[in-house]
């Protein structure tokens, strides 16, 4: 259903093989196939970053990211840190008439904000995932 409503969206294009309207199974072959090619083109102890976020699916939280490391563990990468870049800043600070003042700040989609201000699961940060080719 979700995969027939994108095949109308001119924007992904209308060529064959096109990731935005394939089903999740040709995305992570595709995927293997990018990251495979990354750990072959990288010297031994080289060091690929991936940066990635989980995403909501049917009001559920997918662990994107883990499945992402899962992924380059197949294809041979050790994963040396996975490091959380928050997405939400608070600051606080004193104000002269309210006491206490705290200012939030979120870098996150206009999508994002507006599921978010209608129940869907937060995600507050993105993953940076160091992944090393061993020695």
């Amino acid at each position: 259903p979700h995969s027939q409503m994108n095949r109308s969206d001119t924007r992904y294009g209308d060529t064959p093989g096109q990731l935005g309207v394939a089903n999740p199974d040709t995305f992570w072959e595709a995927a293997y196939q990018i990251v495979a090619e990354c750990y072959a083109i990288l010297k031994p102890g080289g060091v690929a970053v991936w940066v990635t976020k989980d995403f909501v699916r049917a009001k559920q939280r997918v662990p994107f990211s883990a499945d992402w490391i899962r992924l380059c563990e197949a294809a041979g990468f050790v994963l040396e840190r996975r490091v959380r870049a928050s997405l939400v800043k608070e600051q606080r600070g004193g104000h002269l008439f309210d006491g206490e003042h705290r200012t939030t700040t979120e870098r996150k989609s206009f999508f994002r904000r507006l599921a978010e201000a209608k129940g869907s699961p937060r995600i507050d940060w993105e993953d940076v995932c160091f992944m090393r080719r061993p020695a």
